[in-house]
């Protein structure tokens, strides 16, 4: 399973060009397609982007629409439409599209966000201002993050042998 964690700012260069962080080009090493997906956030002024298994393993799951609202299945289908599969060059690069671009508000500057099983690509100071406002908005709400309580297995605690 894919990891992204950490950030990392990197220059976009006069062709649209920019490095993609050598971490995350790691983690996307060995899947079937070179490079990313990206495609506009649906909820923020981002791009969000993954590797080409997250979106067949999406692609997969609507073979059962029953298990999604028609909001749910709207939505998918305009994130495929919406996403480019951006390959590395040689140096690890990507080229960004301008459509994609302009929806993040990026210019010369991209920072690489980690989101876990995604990531996503931000013009630097919307980045630092949304922080800022979620954190305050966790605060003001007194919201921790939790995880989902461990599952009982056959080997795992009360579970047996």
């Amino acid at each position: 399973m894919a990891l992204f964690l950490s950030t990392t700012v990197n220059k976009v260069d006069k062709k649209g060009r920019v490095s993609v962080p050598a971490p995350f080009r790691t983690t996307l090493a060995g899947q079937s397609f070179a490079g990313i997906v990206a495609f506009p956030s649906p909820e923020l002024g981002a791009i969000d982007a993954c590797g080409i298994d997250r979106m067949e393993a999406l692609s997969a799951s609507l073979d059962e629409p029953d298990q999604y609202s028609h909001e749910e299945l709207g939505l998918a289908r305009l994130i495929f439409a919406q996403a480019e599969q951006l390959a590395f060059d040689d140096t690890g690069r990507v080229v960004l599209p301008r459509p994609l671009g302009a929806h993040a508000h990026i210019t010369s500057e991209v920072l690489f966000v980690g989101n876990g099983p995604t990531f996503q690509m931000w013009q630097p100071q919307r980045y630092k201002t949304y922080s800022q406002d979620t954190l305050k908005q966790a605060a003001s709400k007194g919201v921790n993050l939790r995880l989902r309580p461990i599952p009982r297995g056959r080997n795992g605690p009360g579970g047996g042998s």
